[in-house]
């Protein structure tokens, strides 16, 4: 039986070698998209046009404009005189919002008056909008805190002070990174095994190997296993790369590798699944990204699952790439032990189970 089984991985992973285009896939999914992704989708603002229309040109004013652009949220694009010229920018998508400052703006701040000031925000993108609006209110609040030295009104009133934990600077892109890394290595898992059963039924090798000595659980393990080694074995360069980008892992790197074992485990079922279920390369590849999508949006990687109604969020329990994505966060940012993660472990085994059974089934069914 040994022998059999490590012919079949010799020639798994020979096949797997020998294409240039897995290769790539390979690649481009652990190096080249984790950083892409990571540099370019995350959900922070960054350098967005802003216009700004002086009606006070007083010192309070510049200080106001000098405060908006101190940060790299807002860059000082234009200076519109009026604002209907302000709102013609707005359309063409030459300013991303525009901000108009009163005539007696200096005076009504010198008083110890309140001062209002006009804030237009293109709304075309809602989520660069509420950004952008959250940000013109912080520094808003942030220069008339300034401006009075940090004082309380004179009834009272409440100052929080805030602390953010794990992630301090609220910087996106470590949470997109690591998200990254788990969707990478699901999507291998699924591709690989998936694409690997198709190729032995194009090519008729499937045919000739029935009518060898190797038994259905010896093929099933030397479809499955190698996937799962390369999945693995991928995980390193990706590793690689969101060092290099500035994430910590604080966490465990043994107890990632355990617990990513889990996933890979489930996905790779699904790709034999798939895999059995198809009889083209063409097929299992449609079948496969018909499934990833959904799985990709509702892993929480990209909208957060408590605002998804309340059966979706039930739906999405069910998806192995929720628990990794969160498995890999919680390792990496806050240093999470298998004290924390054994909810997400015990899930991922409870999905895997009947995956992997399933695969079993169908597998033996055909062979």
């Amino acid at each position: 039986m040994w022998g059999r089984l490590f012919g079949l991985l010799g020639k798994e992973f020979a096949q797997m070698l020998r294409d240039p285009v897995v290769l790539f896939l390979i690649f481009w999914l652990t190096t080249i998209e984790v950083a892409m992704c990571a540099m370019a989708v995350g959900m922070d603002v960054k350098n967005l046009p802003l216009g700004i229309i002086d009606h006070d040109r007083s010192e309070a004013s510049r200080a106001f404009a000098e405060e908006l652009t101190s940060a790299d949220t807002f860059v000082l694009s234009a200076a519109p005189g009026s604002e209907r010229e302000a709102e013609a920018m707005l359309r063409r998508g030459d300013l991303a919002a525009m901000v108009e400052i009163p005539p007696d703006f200096g005076a009504r701040i010198a008083a110890g008056r309140r001062a209002s000031v006009g804030v237009i925000i293109d709304g075309a993108d809602a989520n660069v909008a509420s950004r952008a609006r959250a940000y013109v209110i912080e520094m808003t609040a942030r220069f008339a805190q300034a401006r009075t030295m940090g004082a309380m009104p004179s009834h009272g009133g409440v100052e929080p002070s805030v602390r953010v934990q794990y992630n301090p600077d609220l910087t996106n892109t470590r949470f997109v990174a690591l998200s990254m890394i788990a969707q990478a290595g699901f999507m291998l898992a699924i591709l690989l095994p998936a694409a690997g059963m198709v190729r032995e039924k194009q090519n008729g090798t499937l045919e000739q190997i029935r009518v060898t000595p190797i038994r259905p659980h010896e093929l099933f393990l030397g479809k499955i296993l190698p996937p799962i080694i390369v999945a693995t074995g991928s995980l390193f360069p990706s590793l690689l790369i969101v060092r290099l980008l500035g994430v910590p892992m604080n966490g465990d790197l043994a107890t990632f590798l355990v617990l990513n074992l889990l996933m890979l485990v489930a996905a790779v079922s699904i790709g034999i699944f798939i895999g059995a279920t198809t009889a083209t390369l063409q097929q299992a590849l449609l079948t496969s990204f018909f499934g990833l999508f959904p799985l990709l949006f509702l892993s929480g990687s990209i909208t957060p699952l408590e605002s998804m109604p309340d059966w979706l969020q039930t739906a999405v329990e069910a998806s192995p790439l929720r628990h990794g994505i969160e498995i890999v966060s919680s390792l990496f940012l806050k240093g999470a032990g298998f004290d924390e993660l054994w909810p997400h472990a015990a899930a991922l085994a409870s999905i895997a189970a009947p995956l992997f059974l399933a695969s079993w089934l169908l597998f033996k069914r055909q062979w």
